[in-house]
């Protein structure tokens, strides 16, 4: 607080709610005040208008000042949340960069040792797609407030993020730093389960080489009981039978080629595994949790799921069974064990030789021709 001294208005950025409220506690009493995306609107436009007229000197916040508000007064920013996004760090520094009469400076606080240059900022992750925006996902493991590129409707509702590892770190009392270990999206390792980035080559835990995709589907291409169904979308249908409900899914290609998988929703274990085998993997919002109660619920919610790109199915009896899924996340081409660029995937198929394929596999020669087709 010596800082704050003579400064007018001061905006600390906190990293969760619980953090913020235990800083505001910290605050002179009468002088502080604090905003959270749990503070009603209306209570939340009385505090701003306050702190605009100076009512009080400082305004703790989380994650929700980082856009569309404007108080010429605030001449301190004190940053104690860690992030990766150069432009959120600009947007929270932005607030305190307004002009305003006997204003000369703004101090810019930064505990949180963002490694981000002021005068010359590096351009972070690339944006992607013109209509990513930032979105705020918070992390069910730690409650840090992440920041990630990602889509929204209109009225600001998330579809989609493309965050893979929490940006939260945890300090103890040597002072030792250590980033939030929960990962959005992951691939698992095939020895020891341990969830891994998905571009990693080895287990972080066991260090496992992890099998690269396009050997795997270099090796589903040279099987004769092989389906490798390059995916453009998925249909999902949901029933019950005597055992119980049921989830069917049905993915498909351009030419209408399809393979499915039913999962069973009746029992506990059942729907855990669904969870871990289905949900997990395809949701749009990794980290927000997937609200459903009936199959017929997660139907209604396909919006928020994505389908894999490619699907390898095996032959067994008279049926295609799943047996591997990858998607592709911002450029990653994700197996479950594996990752590799996703051109490279491509171009792997492209290769495949049809004079080396014999009669006998013609079904299977028939699909190769359809991804080819597919590349034209």
């Amino acid at each position: 607080m010596e800082f704050a001294e003579n400064r007018k208005g001061v905006m600390i950025f906190a990293a969760t709610v619980e953090h913020a409220r235990e800083v505001t506690g910290l605050l002179p009493v009468g002088q502080a005040a604090l905003i959270t995306g749990e503070t009603p609107g209306p209570e939340r436009d009385r505090i701003i208008e306050a702190f605009k007229a100076q009512a009080y000197r400082y305004l703790v916040n989380v994650a929700v000042l980082t856009t569309g508000f404007d108080a010429p007064h605030v001449d301190l920013i004190a940053i104690l949340r860690p992030t990766e996004s150069v432009s959120l760090y600009q947007q929270i520094v932005g607030r305190g960069l307004r002009l305003a009469p006997g204003k000369t400076d703004c101090l810019i606080l930064d505990y949180a040792g963002n490694p981000h240059d002021l005068y010359a900022p590096e351009v972070g992750t690339p944006k992607g797609k013109s209509d990513n925006v930032p979105v705020q996902v918070f992390c069910p493991a730690c409650g840090f407030a992440n920041t990630f590129w990602g889509k929204t409707t209109a009225d600001g509702t998330l579809i989609e993020h493309f965050g893979r590892r929490c940006q939260g770190w945890f300090e103890d009392d040597d002072g030792h730093r250590e980033q939030c270990d929960f990962r959005f999206r992951f691939k698992n390792c095939p020895q020891c389960n341990a969830e891994n980035d998905i571009a990693a080559r080895r287990c972080r835990e066991c260090d496992t080489i992890l099998v690269d995709p396009d050997d795997m589907l270099k090796a589903a291409l040279k099987l004769k009981d092989a389906l490798v169904l390059r995916c453009s979308g998925m249909a999902l249908q949901h029933g019950g039978d005597e055992k119980g409900p049921w989830l069917k899914i049905t993915y498909y290609d351009e030419d209408g080629a399809d393979v499915s998988e039913r999962f069973r929703l009746q029992t506990p274990a059942q729907r855990t595994a669904f969870e871990q085998l289905f949900i997990r993997p395809h949701t749009r919002t990794p980290g927000v949790p997937l609200r459903w109660i009936t199959p017929a619920d997660i139907v209604t919610q396909q919006a928020l799921l994505r389908h894999p790109d490619f699907v390898v199915a095996r032959m067994k009896g008279q049926y295609w069974q799943v047996r591997e899924k990858c998607s592709i996340i911002r450029g990653v081409f994700v197996a479950p064990t594996s990752c590799v660029n996703y051109r490279k995937a491509e171009v792997l198929i492209a290769r495949v030789s049809l004079a080396a394929i014999m009669p006998p596999a013609f079904a299977f020669a028939k699909q190769i021709i359809r991804l080819l087709l597919g590349r034209l």
